[in-house]
């Protein structure tokens, strides 16, 4: 049986698994790495870790690695949504409250969260109120240990792996979250057939929808 290796952005958790489920070919195992963010995946594959597809939270990941000759394309795979979460059943106040999020220096999410509040003019506001994770499941575990009372986080994720419905989405005030994949491999039919059910099919889109993409 071959096997198609990929590294996955966490706010792929209990997604990508779905979509794996639904691809036709059942001859293929799949090997998952998922739970860092995608910095860590991305410097790994530079230092020469293999792995046959990288799903990034970002667009610039991927298409570096094709500038870098390290894949061979990168597509757009999901457009993601900023929410606003929280463990307690009213979504606080965010100007007075402990606030959670991805760190805008490395996570994707993190920088739409900075560019929300700023855009919002809250930054003044809460800017010494701001707790960050490297992850989304560092950044809600801040909420679960009642570290913060409220996160910025992906609506896929909250949707996902918290499996929760307490959230507010936010539609605006935030450039839009574009991920791409890149396929690494050139010699793993498997994996481009993969890749390509991932892009192009309408299953593997619904399911995307679904969560919130």
């Amino acid at each position: 049986m071959e096997t198609v290796s990929i590294a996955c952005a966490p706010n792929l958790s209990g997604i990508i698994e779905e979509i794996i489920d639904n691809f036709e070919d059942k001859s293929v195992s799949f090997e998952l790495t998922i739970g860092e963010n995608c910095n860590v995946y991305y410097q790994e594959i530079l230092k020469g870790k293999k792995y046959d597809i990288f799903l990034s939270a970002d667009e610039k990941s991927a298409d570096d690695l094709v500038s870098l000759n390290l894949a061979s394309t990168s597509e757009v795979y999901a457009k993601g949504k900023l929410c606003l979460w929280s463990f307690e059943n009213k979504i606080p106040e965010i100007s007075t409250a402990k606030i959670a999020l991805p760190d805008p220096n490395i996570a994707p999410y993190g920088k739409a969260a900075f560019e929300y509040l700023e855009n919002t003019k809250l930054m003044d506001l809460v800017k010494n109120n701001l707790l960050f994770g490297k992850s989304p499941f560092e950044v809600s575990r801040l909420v679960l240990e009642h570290i913060a009372q409220v996160a910025f986080l992906p609506v896929s994720f909250v949707k996902s792996a918290l499996k929760d419905n307490n959230f507010k989405i936010l539609e605006n005030s935030y450039f839009p979250v574009i991920q791409k994949c890149a396929l690494l491999s050139t010699d793993n039919k498997k994996a481009q057939d993969f890749f390509n059910f991932l892009i192009n099919s309408k299953r593997s889109k619904q399911i995307l929808n679904s969560f919130g993409f």
